[in-house]
């Protein structure tokens, strides 16, 4: 695998093996910005492969059970080729969504695969992650992203903020570097970032505003506050406060992905 790739060095090694020896069922837990559609690309190259995928359909925000019926009785007849079912979201699942995916992961079809694509933080049944192997995608090295930012120009200035809000994410790299107004974007959510790790409450509760209406900006909002107090403990800045915002960060992310009030998910950061 090339230092430019889009997939980390490290899991070079998992993916080779899976090519030849895909699980009945598998996780790919992923975060923003990394290339989990790469890895699936890979993992069913095959020209045999009979894939198919399961999302919601469109101006829904989830898959219904029928979705997942209608998938899976089409594996009813026999087939020689590799069937795979890939679910992304795979938390979109509504609950009966999943049972209805459980009966075929307890008593799967010959050929019969599935590739379910979560973000880590993402809940879905503990009865279907026992029955599925896991493949948790990392980071792109240092190397990875100055290769990657190398083939795409970018001047030094936006070099070092990019690698700053993106580092080790890939396709936030080549989104930040090639789309000015998300690069702009970022960089205000580091204000808002800064601000929420300051002392200022007035500030905190105007910053929190900015976020109270979309959940997915506030978890990038939450991302961009752990990124920055990252880059201060790798530079030896501990503190006993910037620990304790980690396990706050981590408590609002569980909050905001059980689709509790955002405004006072956000609110726990400061309480």
């Amino acid at each position: 695998m090339s230092s430019s790739s889009l997939i980390a060095a490290q899991d070079s090694a998992s993916i080779a093996i899976l090519i030849d020896d895909l699980p009945q069922s598998l996780i790919i837990n992923t975060e923003e910005g990394l290339d989990a559609r790469q890895v699936i690309d890979t993992l069913t190259a095959r020209k045999t492969d009979e894939v198919t995928w399961i999302q919601p359909q469109e101006d829904k925000k989830y898959i219904s059970t029928d979705q997942v019926r209608q998938a899976l009785s089409r594996t009813i007849t026999f087939s020689k080729n590799r069937r795979i079912i890939i679910i992304e979201p795979a938390a979109s699942m509504r609950v009966e969504a999943q049972n209805a995916l459980l009966k075929s992961l307890e008593e799967p079809n010959a050929n019969l695969h599935f590739i379910l694509l979560k973000e880590r933080a993402e809940p879905i049944l503990p009865t279907i992650t026992s029955r599925c192997q896991m493949l948790n995608l990392h980071r792109t090295s240092e190397q990875q992203d100055a290769a990657l930012l190398d083939s795409l120009k970018v001047d030094a200035r936006s070099r070092q903020q990019i690698l700053f809000l993106a580092a080790g994410r890939p396709l936030l790299i080549k989104r930040l570097a090639t789309q000015p107004k998300i690069l702009e974007r970022n960089q205000s959510l580091v204000v808002d970032a800064k601000t929420m790790l300051g002392s200022d409450k007035y500030k905190q509760l105007v910053a929190i505003n900015n976020y109270t209406s979309d959940r997915t900006l506030a978890l990038k909002l939450l991302d961009t506050i752990a990124t920055i107090i990252h880059f201060q403990l790798k530079n030896n800045a501990v503190n006993d406060r910037l620990s304790g915002m980690i396990d706050k960060i981590q408590y609002t992310q569980k909050l905001i992905n059980g689709n509790a009030n955002t405004k006072i998910a956000l609110l726990a950061l400061i309480g």
